[in-house]
């Protein structure tokens, strides 16, 4: 979120509703790894958010492994990405950000 330019995103532990809320307002289904703005989200079997990473073309992406205080934000590859976000279970979906909205 804070990639897209979600104020005070970066430093907010972010809860599944917020991101929900914000997924379906400022992003559609689709998107493509080797293009910016494509929003990555692992899913769990029953449906709720896991984890999410956005690229940011050219094959790389912006990846947080956790929300911990510790765990630095990466600029990966989108395949490093996608190998170290697997879990038995999970499901990967691909959605792209829109155009935000007029103020």
């Amino acid at each position: 979120m804070a990639a897209s330019g979600v104020s005070d995103a970066a430093t907010q532990w972010m809860q599944r509703e917020p991101f929900e809320e914000w997924l379906a307002a400022r992003t559609r289904p689709g998107g493509r790894d080797d293009r910016p703005g494509t929003v990555l989200v692992w899913r769990s079997a029953e449906g709720l958010v896991q984890h999410a990473a956005v690229t940011l073309g050219d094959g790389w992406a912006l990846h947080k492994p956790s929300q911990g205080w510790m765990s630095p934000v990466k600029v990966l590859t989108v395949a490093e990405v996608l190998l170290s976000a697997r879990c038995p279970g999970r499901r990967l979906t691909r959605r792209i950000l829109a155009q935000p909205p007029p103020t």
